[in-house]
């Protein structure tokens, strides 16, 4: 008992010296003047509350029916705290909010991160720029925030034309990279894109997890939440319980701007991994829709982009569900989820879906994208107990997931697809390859690639479709939809009213054959329905002969 009185006593005396030095501040937005951070006289202005507090200290925002403007830089360890009802769910009234609009001061960013902070509970609303922003801010937790008005600025076009010495951030079409929350993880590497928006930032291998939960962005112009590293940096981040709905709405079509915009990105969340930077994501229950008006916007969900020499992102997505209610997007380029190698040299996207719930794209549900000639691309991705459907006739539809490869060369493309059902316009999945492929894998079990239409007058779509050209190489090429190489169990249920089921197609005769098998399928209580041409390895498989879903 003596010896439990002691290790309790150190415990104490150990949280005690941890704990020596912290202070607790308060702000309020409508606090009298002369204010000393107290909580009976809290300051009236971040600034007062910013330039009194230290390292490690907590500052907590007093509910107000103003909003605290010119925005706030924390410092290490420091916790920014929103007091009252939980700002995400509470009605109209007193909220602890915070802005910055104008970008006289931290560029219009509303609250700037340093290392391990704490943002919980705020209202940020109309911030001229990013409503959360931060560079190599390792380990900041943001929990519980609604951000609202990002970038708006009444969308008075010149107004925000002034904001920057660089001009109108909203209509650069790929520069445009803030957001309701936007963090860059920056590496020791010379070339930093980080370099022009942060050049006095040390540089960071290993930044720490970022952990981001329970927040809501909406009513704001472009990004939800925008993810960047570069030159070598080792980055980490968690993000569950997300909402990111009602982006751009009141922006005009950027065709009918003088000069005219081509396209403006529009999304709901993008991680961009450069120049030898390693990437880890864990998200789950993300839900996004309303991401534009209608034109020529990129309206995605979820982006996931490459560019540089030999980065890796490794990311688990669960549960997420991204809509296109108004049917709005850029036909080329709006999609539900996005997965692209641009410029990339050996870049590696591994990303592991399951439970999505995705809908009536512009473009595609899943698109995977070759731009800018990248080379020795590796994609090594995994869909599972999830649902696709399309009720929208824009964009392309030969697949609800695509490859649209038109690089210098694929090094590898698995793809697996397990319990999973699709409907609706197009077909379920379309590998179109346009460049030399070493390792072409395509694995579909225990799903159901039934139920798809085709809008008045247009051609109807294979469920699956594989075309290679005859200009280009391919080395082993696997499409296994049940007792193949990869290890189907097949049990995938092809019930079509228009079109072929499976379609594979390669035109380059002096290149290794495409492998397709098909056994233990249901094709609608008649023989498979597989159409081949060139250079493919088929046989013709035994089926079901009752419908699996039954």
């Amino acid at each position: 008992m003596r010896w439990h009185i002691v290790i309790a006593a150190c415990v104490l005396l150990f949280a005690a010296a941890a704990g020596e030095g912290a202070s607790a501040w308060y702000v309020k937005a409508d606090a009298a003047a002369g204010g000393n951070g107290s909580r009976s006289r809290p300051f009236a202005t971040l600034e007062q509350v910013e330039t009194a507090s230290k390292a490690g200290d907590i500052i907590r925002v007093v509910p107000s029916s103003r909003a605290l403007d010119s925005g706030i830089q924390l410092k290490d360890s420091q916790r920014l705290i929103g007091l009252g009802d939980p700002v995400t769910k509470s009605g109209a009234g007193a909220r602890p909010t915070v802005t910055n609009t104008s970008a006289a001061r931290y560029n219009g960013d509303a609250i700037r991160l340093a290392r391990n902070n704490v943002v919980q509970n705020i209202h940020i609303d109309g911030a001229a720029r990013a409503g959360i922003f931060g560079v190599n801010a390792g380990r900041a937790e943001l929990r519980g925030n609604l951000i609202t008005n990002n970038m708006i600025q009444g969308n008075d076009l010149p107004r925000l034309e002034r904001l920057w010495p660089d001009g109108f951030v909203l209509y650069q079409s790929q520069g445009n990279h803030f957001g309701g929350i936007t963090l860059l993880a920056c590496g020791p590497g010379a070339s930093s894109y980080c370099a022009k928006l942060a050049p006095a930032t040390a540089a960071a291998t290993a930044a720490g997890e970022v952990v981001i939960a329970n927040n809501v962005i909406r009513d704001s112009n472009l990004e939800g939440i925008m993810l960047l590293t570069d030159t070598g940096a080792v980055a980490n981040f968690s993000i569950t319980d997300t909402l990111v709905r009602d982006l751009s709405l009141n922006l005009p079509r950027p065709e009918s701007l003088t000069p005219p915009v081509g396209i403006v990105r529009s999304r709901a969340f993008t991680l961009i991994a450069l120049n030898h930077s390693q990437v880890t994501l864990t998200m789950s229950r993300f839900h996004a829709e309303n991401l534009s008006p209608a034109g020529n916007y990129a309206t995605d969900g979820l982006v996931f982009l490459t560019g540089g020499d030999s980065p890796v992102v490794n990311a688990r997505i669960s549960d997420a569900t991204l809509l296109n209610p108004r049917m709005v997007g850029e036909v080329n380029n709006g999609d539900s989820i996005e997965i692209q190698h641009r410029g990339t040299t050996n870049g590696v996207l591994n990303i592991d879906m399951t439970r999505l719930d995705l809908r009536d794209p512009a473009s595609a549900n899943i698109k995977v994208l070759e731009a800018a000639n990248p080379t020795g691309g590796v994609y090594n991705l995994t869909v599972s107990d999830s649902v696709f459907s399309n009720r929208n006739p824009a964009g392309g539809l030969d697949g609800q997931i695509r490859l649209s490869g038109a690089g210098n060369g694929t090094k590898t493309f698995n793809l697996t697809v397990r319990n999973t059902k699709f409907s609706g316009f197009g077909g379920a999945i379309g590998i179109l390859n346009a460049n030399n492929i070493e390792t072409l894998n395509v694995r579909v079990e225990n799903s159901s690639l039934s139920d798809f239409t085709a809008p008045a007058g247009a051609k109807p779509i294979a469920a699956v479709t594989v075309t290679h050209p005859g200009d280009k190489t391919i080395g082993a090429a696997a499409i296994d939809l049940g007792g193949g190489p990869l290890g189907s169990r097949g049990r995938n249920r092809f019930v079509t009213s228009a079109g072929l089921a499976v379609a594979v197609t390669n035109a380059n005769a002096a290149t290794k054959p495409i492998r397709v098998d098909a056994a233990d399928n249901y094709w609608g209580g008649g023989p498979p329905d597989v159409t081949v041409s060139g250079n493919v390895l088929f046989t013709t498989p035994k089926q079901l002969t009752s419908d699996p879903a039954r």
